[in-house]
């Protein structure tokens, strides 16, 4: 009877002891006098020691010594560094904290002491639990940033809107309450407010363009296209506006530009947005945007280069974000919604291409887009 009881112990204990060996987790048990007594192998491997350290006996000091002299610890001498975490390990109190591996590996350590001295500590490896929280708090930072955009966006649209209505609406009443104003005073008002007519649209344009896309609900006519003659075209609608404030506008062509594919509403309202952009910021009188076509064997890229102040690089990318306007050197925010290049970007990603901007302040911008050379290579679902 005896031995059968000694038997069932010795069974319970080698199950114990092939478990902890199967722990996810590294464990390791230190006497009173800081040696170690238990360990499974995640705890060499969690931790990167050799085997060779897994011996009964082991003073926690070599285990602490390996660590210092590969680095962990940074720099220092090593058995001072050594001495100081004997001197934590000393006082057995219970503890928890997560360690960076060299390798990347986040280990959370959680060591408690044992009522006859020592201590046992386990070793959880806890990467993809920190990965996947920072990438939440990543998304919850980005959605509050993305709201608070929106509300400035709605905020600023409002101011905008009224803005042009308010000035409307002053000179229409000054019209009717004056029928005796002489006629190029008349003009001069009916100009401004078919000026404001027109900044109105436009603005409304962008909103409802915005929505649809965002809705899925654009339409899109797919074709090939002839690249030089829907450029020269676009350049001729904005070249009065260039005029105006004394702003040259080249267009630089090759010898024999290829046909292009994309929907040619779409793309002249690209072209056109990007001139538009670059009319606002190049300088009155000295201004100078240079619009040019270059092909590949498999895209053609347009780019709308200006003289203006440029934008700082930490902001190329934010240009092309919705519900957001950068800033220009005087920090006056630009006329108009901030959707354009959002809705450019849009418009070319589906259509095939990509979009960039290169600038260097105070040396201008050139915006940039390509677009596939033949209809084939825009995927079937895009052109719907």
């Amino acid at each position: 009877m005896m031995t059968s009881a000694r038997g069932m112990e010795a069974s319970r204990v080698d199950l114990i002891v092939e478990g902890l060996a199967y722990l996810a987790q590294g464990f390791s048990i230190f006497d009173r006098d800081l040696r170690l007594v238990a360990w499974n192998r995640q705890f060499l491997e969690l931790l990167g020691f050799p085997d060779e350290l897994g011996t009964i006996g082991r003073p926690l000091a070599d285990f602490f010594r390996f660590n210092a002299r590969r680095g962990d610890y940074g720099v220092g001498e090593i058995e001072q560094l050594v001495a100081e975490r004997i001197a934590l390990a000393s006082k057995a109190e219970p503890h928890c904290f997560e360690r960076v591996r060299p390798n990347g590996t986040v280990l959370e350590v959680r060591g408690t002491p044992l009522p006859a001295g020592g201590f046992v500590t386990t070793y959880t490896d806890v990467t993809e639990r920190k990965t996947w929280e920072e990438s939440l708090h990543a998304a919850k930072r980005k959605a509050e940033e993305a709201n608070q955009a929106k509300s400035a966006f709605l905020n600023m649209v409002t101011h905008d809107l009224r803005t042009p209505l308010t000035s409307i609406r002053s000179f229409a009443e000054i019209l009717a309450d004056d029928p005796e104003i002489d006629a190029g005073q008349r003009q001069e008002f009916l100009g401004i407010i078919n000026a404001e007519c027109l900044r109105l649209v436009r603005m409304i344009n962008d909103l409802l363009d915005f929505a649809k896309i965002e809705a899925g609900r654009m339409d899109w006519c797919i074709t090939e296209l002839d690249a030089a003659e829907l450029l020269k075209s676009a350049v001729s609608s904005v070249t009065p506006m260039f005029a105006e404030k004394h702003v040259a506008l080249d267009l630089t062509l090759p010898r024999e530009p290829p046909p292009i594919a994309g929907d040619r509403d779409r793309l002249t309202q690209v072209i056109i947005n990007l001139l538009s952009n670059a009319y606002k910021f190049a300088p009155e009188n000295s201004g100078r945007v240079q619009v040019s076509l270059d092909c590949g064997p498999t895209e053609a890229t347009i780019s709308v280069a200006d003289n203006g102040p440029g934008i700082p690089p930490d902001k190329h990318q934010e240009v092309f974000e919705e519900f957001r306007q950068v800033l220009g050197t005087d920090a006056k925010r630009p006329a108009g919604t901030g959707l354009g290049l959002a809705i450019c970007r849009r418009i070319v990603d589906h259509l095939g291409g990509r979009i960039w901007l290169n600038s260097a302040p105070p040396d201008g911008a050139t915006f940039s887009f390509t677009v596939p050379r033949s209809p084939q290579a825009i995927p079937p679902d895009e052109q719907a």
